[in-house]
């Protein structure tokens, strides 16, 4: 185990993270379908979630394990902490929302909830391993291909100091694609070399940097807020330019935000200034379970009252979604401290 003690500020920006994609994805669900919001729309750019996860996966990684570094005795443990804390509950995730299709789909004919199950062997497996470009019948796996790709970015300097002349050259080759590709084309389909080459790798160093000067962070709680009203303002003001395929634009954008929140946050902490309620806590803590399950979630429970014959107009639907939010957080709590902790301890005992 990691002698590195928990930062609060990082669990509960891991819990803000993951509610803010749930709302996110929440009201494009009700515009899309009712031309309603919720919260007024504020979390319209909500998807910036995601390069904070990015940005603190980064942090993360480099906090808990730097000491590993031209250690290779240290790889296996570092990959299996990492496996046993992605796959099982991943997997189980995975096949509840597969059994759920085939009974929501083809028992109780409810057709907006397909999952895309009838796929061949070779994409099931990169599916459930999560490899690049896989079908993602949870839709917001495709982020944790890029989660995987960063720890094998980090175990190569395992396994000697030496190899970080590997991850330099993908870096420096991470710029050159950002010149030569600043926006992707959707026409000529996503491909590996814009995946390795990703921008999403500035994010994952971000973290790594703000890890390795965690120490010398230093500055008044007051300039901290002020970072964080401005990281904030950044995202409402100029999100809107970040497009899908734009991912130069959203890294200078929503990953500098990201960057300042999170440098913040930490120093907060550190001034003594962070009040941490023990529910934000468990919130961040759960905060994987809630990103897999809230989009099937979502999709579930808008569909219960119509199963009862209870017919809610627009606006009651908006009104009744914010009942699905807090059902969304409820539950993942519940699922990470009776499922997905005890099945991690358990696998953690069996794989020693």
């Amino acid at each position: 185990m990691s002698p590195k003690k928990v930062i609060n500020s990082i669990q509960i920006l891991r819990g803000v993270a993951a509610v803010v994609v749930l709302i996110y994805h929440v009201s494009g669900f009700l515009r899309v379908n009712y031309s309603q919001v919720i919260f007024a729309d504020f979390f319209r750019k909500g998807f910036a979630g995601v390069d904070l996860f990015f940005v603190i996966s980064g942090f993360i990684i480099s906090y808990t394990t730097k000491t590993y570094i031209g250690n290779p005795t240290k790889f296996k443990e570092y990959w299996k902490k990492r496996i046993i804390r992605i796959y099982p509950i991943y997997w189980i995730v995975l096949g509840g929302i597969q059994l759920l299709q085939l009974i929501l789909s083809n028992y109780l004919k409810v057709t907006s909830f397909e999952t895309y199950s009838n796929i061949g062997i070779w994409a099931h497996f990169k599916t459930y391993t999560l490899l690049p470009k896989h079908v993602a019948i949870d839709p917001v796996t495709w982020t944790m291909s890029y989660e995987i790709y960063f720890y094998a970015l980090f175990s190569i300097v395992i396994l000697s100091k030496r190899l970080w002349i590997i991850p330099a050259i993908i870096l420096g080759l991470t710029v050159h694609n950002s010149i030569v590709h600043p926006v992707f084309d959707p026409e000529n389909g996503f491909s590996y070399y814009n995946f390795v080459f990703s921008n999403y790798n500035y994010e994952f160093l971000m973290g790594i940097l703000i890890s390795h000067y965690y120490d010398k962070i230093r500055f008044s709680p007051i300039i901290s807020i002020f970072l964080v009203v401005i990281a904030v303002s950044i995202i409402y003001l100029w999100g809107d330019f970040v497009g899908d395929y734009d991912n130069f634009k959203r890294i200078l954008i929503f990953g500098s935000a990201a960057s300042m929140i999170l440098v913040s946050s930490i120093n907060i902490e550190k001034a003594g200034f962070l009040i941490a309620p023990s529910f934000f806590i468990s919130v961040g803590s759960a905060s994987y379970v809630l990103y897999l399950i809230h989009f099937p979630f979502l999709l579930i429970l808008n569909r219960i009252p119509n199963m009862f014959g209870v017919t809610l107009d627009a606006f009651q639907t908006s009104l009744y979604n914010y009942v699905v939010v807090v059902i969304n957080i409820l539950v993942a709590v519940f699922l990470h401290k009776k499922l997905e902790l005890p099945l991690t301890s358990y696998l953690s005992k069996i794989f020693k």
